[in-house]
């Protein structure tokens, strides 16, 4: 619930104070994501939410094509135990600039995650890769600074065929407010 009042927030926010001016759109760009994260396992029934942060950047190559990478980790899933995520992606990004600081994106890619527990009863971990699909809108709020706000999903499977008993196919939710510099 915070977090949607936080994203609303920005919203507001953004679209107050954007000024009516181009951005430098092509490059590099760097920033930061606060995000809702949501885990849910596809033969159980667990289905929990953490918050996440993340490191995010990338490259546009021109006004519609660019590349983008990202890292983040969750806070705990649950609450009686340590159980927590951490992921990188890696996708190319589609782009449409709507004015000239509004800019629709669609991207799809690869996501490798690991969830992992430091409690002393669970001593488990798992490693999977998988596809991403996400999509946002970044708004300009400088020429050099840009809010962000997505929307991507995800579903990994275990990386190794002795583990298919153990752990689920594991699909991802996550959305949020980002961040950041255009270099």
């Amino acid at each position: 619930m915070k977090l949607n009042s936080l994203l609303t927030a920005g919203i507001l926010l953004a679209a107050a104070t954007t000024p009516a001016f181009a951005a430098k759109d092509l490059g590099f760009y760097l920033g930061g994501q606060v995000n809702n994260t949501a885990i849910e396992d596809n033969i159980g029934t667990f289905d929990e939410s953490a918050i996440g942060f993340g490191v995010y950047g990338g490259y546009n190559f021109n006004d519609s094509f660019g590349i983008e990478a990202s890292i983040f980790a969750t806070d705990s899933f649950v609450d009686e135990m340590d159980f927590r995520m951490a992921a990188m992606t890696i996708s190319p990004v589609v782009r449409h600039a709507f004015t000239d600081s509004v800019t629709a994106y669609l991207k799809a890619g690869l996501v490798v995650n690991r969830t992992y527990s430091d409690d002393d009863d669970v001593d488990e971990s798992y490693q999977g890769t998988g596809w991403l699909f996400g999509a946002g809108v970044d708004v300009t709020l400088t020429q050099s600074l840009a809010l962000r706000v997505f929307y991507e999903i995800s579903e990994t499977a275990p990386e190794s065929d002795e583990r298919d008993d153990d752990f689920a196919d594991i699909s991802l939710v996550q959305y949020g407010v980002g961040l950041h510099y255009r270099f």
